[in-house]
């Protein structure tokens, strides 16, 4: 695989470079009478389609452009337009220092071209988080390691590389939260894609909606929504890179994307490849309660206790390629593609559903091939109707073998007993799944006036699965068919008053769910029922940089696919579960001050959720079993708070800090039927954080020791998580194994970056202490870790 995108690398880039020839680079650097730099200027080129905006330090790139005069026209929020004329000479570079001139009388009119993506989105009234990943890219990270380091924000994995993981949001978790990729459900796309193992660089922003989601992502998230935004549909990009660090970890990735004007054409290309062995040593814990027991060398039927041992089967692969080809700027067509994604994954597993159930022998693979068309178009129709098009048809199959004879692993490899028929799991078993996902998506805007637009969304997804077991075939507790089909449709109306200060949004979703399941006892239900939900968020900017937000949202969730048939290894399906509903309410608070040279950001919020049939995920063990199952719990509610500050000196040195709480408890007071007050009453979920914060300070040095065009980049990173317990808050014990200790995570990269930010190599450290940090139920997290990044990267435009 990885010889496959280094080819893959190798072709893209010789094919790029006859485009290159002839052409030049354009730099340059916004900013005021104060020579503070201007965020989010437009900067266009007369007479063709470049254009971009600056970034937070006032800079601007354009590059491969062919040597000749240009006129450039710059605009930018409370400042007045200025045209400037160059000659774009044959060298390597011209570079530009512009100034402009404050005019507070033009705000109104230049309001809406001035504003960058992110700060328009945040200036809804949904209480959202958007993440600019370029000051990621050159960090070994993924999007869920990103995600980690937002206000509100917690995941736990199970373990190192491509582990399951739980996600949780203000509170809720799990599948409560739904995640998308370019406003698509991640699931559509097969099995193998994951925010675990996507690297950020194939990310151009992340929005977290937290609480309330808009209509147009269609979904039936309870506690909010994840979209990532990918790099496509630009006129020309390329980003490569490769990592190799501890534990024999190896990542690459390559995005890239050309638009030829002339003919219409736009080719994108996506791809990563992830390998790791995962082989971090699991240690004995006093403080946690946990120790490694392994049989005696000295005493026959004892256990000792042992400092620590090495995972040993827990190696993990992951492959995914996406294609894209199409027309653009056509008559009957803004963008036109057909794509094809393939996602290949194998992996071992290490644990149950809790490291005491250490495997040796259970593996698991799966790919899947999912075709894809997507559609845009601007005045479609009528002039004032936009309308987009999507898509799909995700084919999976998977592999999952336990043929184990083994009875029982220890933490040194060593076993204990035999079993003819006995898996590690279940029955011994080879069992082949194919599950099949459809999915479609229609979105139509219109703009009556520029100050009210209403949209309408349509999501149709269908799921199936069969299966079988190749050593027992006839065997017809494997031998099931289930599937689900969901129909979402969102109405959306926004209005923008008060000459922008003034941002609402009314909402109406209708969920159905229909589905045939067949339960563990082989009897066949079906069954379809639709829910209503409704919302509205609003945005009133007090003064030119701060005010309030308020939202609310009737929002429902609907069981997923894996909670109600499980996963076939350490997930037991529960085709009873109802869907979950919530009321949902944010409160906001923004506002970003200078200081001289000094710029303050502070965000805040606070939120309550009013959960019925919550569904929550609980442990099942016994001498042979461990797993984990899904069901509803009658009432829960969650209040919290977070809040994050940024600082900016001159973009020399940048800080962050933010701390999210959340108390969620059961409110069902009595048991359903009865008079009797439940054990769990006014106790918090079981395996919940419920405090944490991070911290992140970065600082760079340009032009070191006299090289031009060069970077030297620091950045530190804290997390913070407090102690909580695995079960409900009245029942765990601070001296069990049912509580997790708090947790501090010390992390440190260091990137060098030349050549105009075309190349870069960073060298990354994760938990440094080395600290003994625990997850999901209590699975141990790696240690201390180190890795090493190589990336190109050709800056893309629109």
């Amino acid at each position: 695989m990885l010889k496959l995108n280094t080819i893959c690398l190798t072709l893209l880039i010789i094919l790029s470079l006859p485009a290159f020839a002839q052409q030049g680079t354009l730099i340059g650097k916004l900013t005021n009478h104060k020579s503070q730099p201007i965020d989010g200027a437009s900067i266009r080129i007369a007479a063709t389609t470049k254009g971009t905006l600056t970034d937070k330090n006032g800079l601007f790139f354009f590059k491969s452009l062919p040597y000749g005069r240009y006129t450039i026209h710059i605009s930018a929020v409370g400042y007045k337009t200025k045209e400037l004329q160059i000659n774009l000479q044959e060298k390597l570079e011209n570079s530009l220092n512009i100034a402009l001139t404050e005019n507070p009388n033009t705000l109104a009119e230049v309001q809406i071209q001035g504003k960058t993506v992110a700060r328009k989105i945040k200036e809804t009234g949904f209480n959202v988080n958007v993440i600019e990943t370029k000051r990621f890219a050159n960090t070994n990270t993924d999007i869920n390691q990103i995600l980690n380091r937002s206000t509100g924000i917690r995941i736990r994995q199970q373990g190192g590389l491509g582990s399951n993981y739980s996600f949780s949001l203000n509170g809720l978790s799990g599948d409560h939260v739904k995640f998308f990729i370019d406003g698509i459900p991640i699931e559509s796309y097969g099995s193998g894609m994951s925010f675990n193992n996507m690297p950020v660089n194939l990310a151009e922003r992340i929005e977290v909606y937290k609480g309330v989601v808009p209509a147009h992502l269609g979904s039936d998230a309870l506690g909010g929504a994840i979209n990532i935004v990918t790099n496509r549909d630009k006129v020309k990009f390329i980003d490569a890179s490769y990592s190799y660090g501890s534990f024999n970890t190896h990542r690459a990735a390559l995005s890239a994307g050309r638009k030829f004007n002339k003919s219409g054409l736009n080719l994108n290309v996506n791809t990563y490849y992830n390998y790791s062995n995962n082989d971090y040593r699991m240690r004995t814990n006093p403080k946690a309660n946990i120790y490694l027991e392994v049989p005696s060398k000295t005493v026959p039927n004892q256990l000792d206790t042992i400092r620590s041992a090495r995972r040993f089967h827990d190696n993990y692969e992951s492959f995914m390629t996406q294609v894209e080809l199409g027309v653009h700027n056509k008559k009957y067509a803004d963008i036109a593609v057909v794509g094809l994604t393939f996602n290949q994954v194998n992996n071992q597993v290490q644990t149950g559903a809790t490291q005491e159930k250490v495997i040796g022998g259970i593996q698991h693979s799966s790919n899947s091939f999912t075709p894809s068309i997507r559609y845009r178009k601007e005045h479609f129709l009528l002039k004032n109707l936009s309308a987009s098009l999507f898509s799909n048809f995700s084919t999976s199959k998977s592999i999952i073998t336990d043929t184990s004879s083994i009875n029982y692993y220890y933490w040194d490899g060593s076993t204990f007993g035999l079993s003819k028929t006995q898996g590690e799991l279940n029955v011994k078993s080879i069992r082949h799944q194919k599950i099949n996902n459809s999915f479609s998506q229609v979105n139509l805007n219109y703009q009556l006036r520029p100050q009210h637009v209403f949209a309408l969304n349509y999501n149709l997804k269908t799921n199936d699965r069969e299966e079988y077991n190749e050593i027992d075939p006839y065997n017809d507790t494997f031998n099931k068919t289930n599937r689900i089909t969901q129909h979402i449709v969102g109405l959306n109306y926004q209005q923008i008053l008060l000459k922008g200060r003034l941002n609402n949004s009314f909402f109406l979703k209708r969920y159905t769910l229909a589905g045939n399941s067949t339960a563990n006892d082989n009897n066949s239900n079906r069954e379809a029922r639709s829910y209503t939900g409704y919302g509205a968020a609003t945005n009133y900017r007090i003064i030119r940089h701060g005010g309030v937000k308020l939202s609310y949202e009737h929002a429902y969730r609907l069981p997923s696919f894996t909670e109600l048939f499980g996963n076939g290894i350490e997930v037991i399906g529960n085709p009873n579960l109802e869907p979950a509903n919530s009321d949902n309410y944010n409160l906001g608070l923004y506002y970003k001050f200078h200081l001289k040279d000094h710029a303050f950001s502070v965000e805040a919020s606070t939120f309550y959720r009013n959960a019925k049939n919550y569904i929550i995920t609980t442990r099942y063990s016994d001498a042979e079993r461990n797993y984990s199952y899904s069901r509803n719990e009658g009432g829960i509610k969650v209040n919290g708070a977070d809040f994050e500050i940024k600082y900016d000196y001159k973009g020399l040195l940048q800080a962050m800090v933010n701390m999210s709480y959340y108390n969620a408890v059961d409110r069902a007071r009595f048991v359903e039927g009865t008079n009797r007050e439940k054990i769990t009453y006014n106790s918090r979920t079981p395996n919940e954080p419920w405090l944490f914060g991070n911290a992140d300070i970065s600082t760079g040095f340009n032009n070191l020791f006299g090289t031009k065009h060069t970077r030297l980049q620091f950045n530190y990173y804290l997390q913070f998580v407090n102690n909580y317990s695995l079960s409900w808050s009245k029942l765990g014990d601070k001296r069990t194994k049912d509580y997790i200790p708090e947790q501090w995570l010390h992390n440190l990269a260091i990137s060098y970056s030349l050549k105009q930010n075309k190349y870069h190599i960073t060298v990354e450290g994760h938990n440094l202490s080395n600290e003994i940090a625990y997850d999901v139920f209590k699975q141990q997290r790696p240690g201390r870790s180190i890795f090493v990044k190589l990336r190109y990267s050709l800056q893309s435009f629109k």
